[in-house]
């Protein structure tokens, strides 16, 4: 009698867990579907879920990182970073290092020729359309820049959060498809230096809302939501681009800031970003 009741306990249980289970898959697939355009399942290689490792390690902590911050939408308060007020109040002081950066154009990298940034063939297909200077990747801030941007590696070097930085130029005309970043670790920081005067004609799209860039003004968003970016006036339009560090609570906080600042996780999510970048284009 004893062994039938155990035995219809340990179904219970079993059905329960399997339950419990398929619960947190149907989770990790829901939390996924936001990052996928926008709900836009036509390919499934959208899901990092049925992609080849490591893409399912990274959906997950994703998945995580959302599950633990409902609250947490795909535009965040530039006021609750000490990093935006630091760069903020000194943007004039960025905006001339980075003008005298744009007066050598010529000789600056494309987007897509940056191999440590992943692979943008796709997003940056006309040579000399996306122009960019990077300051810092991953913790190293580069001599070059040191040299020829020193006040904005200086202020750069004060802000722990920050990971990686550059200057992103788009030239007259340049529209950047619809893609989306890998990983919830960090977010996209952007402070506007040498905006079009068209202004309504120079924006990013992030999860179908249009945001607008001014000088001296700043905008943060998760990157792991679609975005699209349209400079559709006859002038540059230049800013900071820079990946900054999600704010979370402990104890997944010092994980997240473990990961950022680890090489080797570096270097890993380098890995995913060209897998992700790609894939992710329309």
């Amino acid at each position: 009698m004893y062994r039938k009741i155990n035995k219809k306990i340990n179904k219970k249980i079993n059905k329960n867990v399997l339950y419990v289970i398929i619960v947190i898959i149907i989770l990790f697939v829901i939390f996924e579907i936001d990052r996928n355009f926008d709900g836009n399942i036509r390919n499934p290689m959208y899901f990092y879920y049925i992609q080849a490792f490591p893409m399912p390690l990274i959906g997950l902590y994703n998945t995580i990182i959302r599950l633990i911050t409902p609250h947490q939408n795909h535009i965040f308060n530039v006021n609750e970073f000490n990093t935006n007020t630091l760069l903020q109040s000194n943007w004039k002081i960025i905006q001339n290092e980075a003008l005298n950066i744009y007066s050598k154009k010529d000789k600056l990298l494309n987007m897509k020729d940056i191999g440590i940034m992943g692979n943008f063939d796709g997003l940056d297909k006309e040579t000399g359309k996306w122009k960019v200077f990077v300051l810092k990747w991953y913790n190293n801030t580069l001599e070059n820049a040191k040299k020829l941007c020193p006040e904005t590696t200086r202020l750069i070097d004060k802000c722990s959060d920050v990971h990686a930085a550059m200057f992103s130029i788009l030239e007259p005309g340049k529209y950047i498809p619809l893609h989306k970043g890998p990983s919830t670790a960090c977010l996209r920081y952007h402070l506007g230096l040498k905006i079009p005067k068209d202004v309504e004609n120079c924006y990013i799209k992030v999860n179908k809302q249009k945001y607008h860039w001014r000088e001296g003004e700043s905008l943060i968003f998760d990157d792991t939501y679609t975005h699209s970016v349209y400079n559709n006036t006859n002038e540059p339009r230049i800013i900071l681009f820079i990946d900054i560090e999600r704010p979370l609570p402990p104890p997944i906080k010092y994980i997240n800031n473990y990961l950022c600042k680890n090489v080797a996780f570096a270097t890993f999510i380098k890995g995913v970003n060209d897998i992700s970048e790609k894939s992710a284009l329309i």
